[in-house]
């Protein structure tokens, strides 16, 4: 059942949940094709890929989850919430549905759940898409005080300044600089949150952020199990959280990359820019399986 919240114009998919130990986690699988699995980063949901769905799932078959906590998933208080557990989330999820030969659209948090998988399982993904993101520890970042050594990443950090204010007011802050973004919509993301008056320290994904350094650390030290993967990097230049840095380290990692920088792009592509990303997508899938194809035959 959708919450009276929801806008089913805005998010008209049909709802999807997967039964987990941690509870109920939601996710959309729309249209038929080859397979592109989206994963959002944090705080966000389901909800930022809308609009690629939308476009997309014509040619292809879209699937998106929300992480348990976010979105139309259950929000569980004694669940781990942990980017290792996100992660085995993830990977049960790609079970269910049994897929094979997919392309990875990761974002933000979701990076390191996404290309987890991949690590784990390289002969199932086709292909990678990747915006703003980063998957390795920040601990021994020379710019970081003591006390924020342990955060997982930009988001991480960012999030920990945010504790003691609301979730309605992180959504804010957050999406400030994304050009003119509705109220209506801003609000989709703080009531994925739960409560939008409810302080961010009270929320266990976001209290889970911190202390995931090793985690990080091992899944980057098996970092060469997808180098091969062709990778599509679309990266907006503007955003203030991941800094342009982290595309010159993905550049220099992947054999065969493809980078778009959006010069006037943010940290949110996927709502400033939702026409275009769609139309780079569809491209990169379909001359991959072009290439694919060629080799096969």
């Amino acid at each position: 059942m959708k919450p009276d919240w929801l806008d089913k114009k805005e998010y008209p998919f049909k709802p999807n949940f997967l039964e987990l130990e941690a509870g109920k986690m939601h996710y959309i699988d729309e249209g038929e094709g080859p397979a592109i699995v989206m994963v959002h980063g944090t705080p966000t949901w389901s909800f930022m890929y809308r609009d690629l769905i939308k476009k997309l799932r014509k040619r292809y078959r879209c699937i998106a989850m929300d992480m348990i906590g976010f979105g139309l998933s259950d929000k569980p208080k004694d669940w781990s919430y942990k980017p290792r557990a996100h992660a085995a989330n993830f990977e049960a999820l790609m079970e269910h549905l049994q897929l094979r030969d997919i392309t990875l659209l990761v974002h933000d948090f979701g990076a390191p759940i996404g290309l987890a998988y991949a690590i784990k399982h390289p002969e199932n993904v086709q292909g990678v898409v990747m915006l703003n993101s980063w998957t390795w520890s920040l601990s021994k970042h020379q710019t970081f005080t003591k006390a924020s050594k342990y955060l997982v990443g930009p988001l991480g950090k960012f999030l920990h300044s945010k504790l003691n204010v609301s979730n309605n007011t992180l959504i804010e802050e957050l999406f400030k600089d994304a050009d003119e973004l509705p109220e209506p919509i801003k609000k989709h993301y703080m009531n994925g949150l739960g409560n939008p008056d409810e302080p961010v320290r009270n929320l266990a994904c976001a209290r889970e952020l911190v202390g995931a350094s090793k985690w990080y650390e091992e899944l980057w030290k098996e970092r060469k199990k997808i180098r091969n993967i062709p990778t599509l990097i679309l990266w907006g230049e503007r955003d203030k959280l991941v800094k342009i840095e982290a595309l010159q380290r993905w550049k220099k990692f992947f054999h065969e990359c493809y980078v778009i920088p959006f010069e006037d792009g943010g940290h949110f592509l996927q709502e400033e820019n939702a026409d275009e990303i769609a139309g780079y997508v569809s491209n990169f899938v379909k001359e991959e399986i072009k290439k694919k194809e060629l080799i096969d035959n």
